[in-house]
């Protein structure tokens, strides 16, 4: 059976004593949708991972995982999931392969599915050499790639991943990434919580922002970067810039190194803008707009958090 909301979140609270992790948060993923879920830290992201994940009781709302109430139907919905929490489920004394066999036997998988299983993800995730090695033996890096294949062995619906790159070096990163595309070009919905935007913009169709427990924002980049107005005009010269070059001009300007970065909203700012840069007498190495980048538009959107805590 296909749903069209594969997840449904529904007025979830949650308290740790006296700390509010996540206050009346309510949203829904739909089935092949793949979203990232940021917000700084204590934002409420883990603790939402938790619940979804059937990981962590004692909230108030609702959750359904393809239309099924994770309390209530808590074996069905693990049946539909695939988890990856901050630690490793991984056993260190077993092979990266016991680990993937002991995994999918779990459920009840017939032996050559299994082991298909077992061999097309550890190729996936680039750790079919090190099949036969125990895992207390592999670098950070490369328990994370086993522990991401892991969760695979199931075949779920859905795969839910909490900071899968953190602390990664660049290929073990590319790799998950990689196979996280491919697995969503499947029809497979992700969801994943990370500190590192340029993912976000990399791979994600949807994003939820969190910031002192509430859901401040969710939609797709385009819907969200609505809410900046401001463009940007950066200029790569040749030439030794003075610092104060364009500062008696009234203009929103910064200087990194050998590039000039103006902010602006009207084309009558960006007119003045072209005018002084010509008037600069400047060589002129590059030049590029746009409408301004997604560092600046989680930064203003986590405010809002911060205005209703």
């Amino acid at each position: 059976m296909i749903f069209l909301n594969c997840i449904e979140v529904k007025g979830l609270s949650k308290k740790y004593g006296n700390f509010q992790a996540l206050q009346d948060v309510s949203l829904e993923i739909k089935s092949g949708d793949f979203l990232a879920i940021l917000g700084p830290n204590g934002a409420g992201k883990s603790t939402l991972m938790k619940i979804i994940s059937t990981l962590l009781k004692g909230y108030n709302g609702r959750v359904e995982i393809c239309g099924y109430d994770i309390e209530k139907d808590t074996k069905k919905v693990r049946e539909k999931i695939g988890i990856v929490p901050e630690n490793f489920l991984l056993y260190d004394k077993l092979s990266a392969w016991e680990n993937m066999v002991f995994f999918g036997g779990l459920y009840h998988l017939p032996r050559k599915v299994l082991f298909e299983r077992a061999e097309r993800f550890l190729k996936s995730v680039e750790m079919w050499d090190w099949r036969d090695k125990k895992v207390k033996t592999f670098s950070f890096g490369m328990k994370q790639r086993v522990n991401i294949a892991r969760a695979f062995m199931n075949d779920p619906d859905i795969i839910l991943l909490d900071e899968p790159t953190a602390s990664l070096d660049v290929k073990s990163a590319l790799a998950i990434k990689n196979l996280l595309k491919e697995i969503n070009a499947r029809g497979k919905t992700v969801v994943f919580t990370t500190h590192i935007l340029t993912e976000v913009e990399e791979m994600a169709n949807k994003v939820a922002i969190l910031n002192f427990g509430h859901l401040v924002a969710f939609g797709t980049l385009e819907d969200l970067s609505k809410n900046i107005t401001d463009k940007t005009l950066t200029v790569e010269v040749e030439d030794h810039l003075q610092d104060d070059l364009f500062a008696q001009n009234d203009l929103r300007v910064q200087k990194i190194g050998q590039k000039i970065v103006f902010n602006y909203t009207t084309t009558q700012e960006l007119d003045r803008i072209i005018n002084l840069i010509a008037q600069s007498n400047l060589s002129l190495k590059s030049i590029n707009s746009s409408n301004g980048d997604f560092n600046r538009l989680f930064l203003k959107l986590i405010d809002k958090g911060r205005d209703k805590n």
